[in-house]
């Protein structure tokens, strides 16, 4: 049984948008940093890195603090 032949959508729930919204932040200051430092944007290990501290290590502090 498919859900859109019934005619239901489900939308995201706000938690969900806020974890998309992180990572899009994520990307979007990645972006920007590697605009302004070449060799941060061309490495892999700087990426993974960065990628682990701000969607990982970040959110996890944040919450603790809360």
């Amino acid at each position: 049984m498919r859900l859109r032949a019934l005619g239901v959508t489900r939308l995201p729930s706000r938690r969900q948008l806020a974890v998309a919204g992180g990572y899009a932040a994520a990307a979007a200051l990645y972006v920007l940093i590697g605009v302004l430092v070449t060799d941060f944007l061309l490495s892999v290990f700087v990426a993974i890195a960065y990628l682990l501290l701000v969607a990982w290590i970040v959110p996890a502090g944040v919450r603790r603090l809360l």
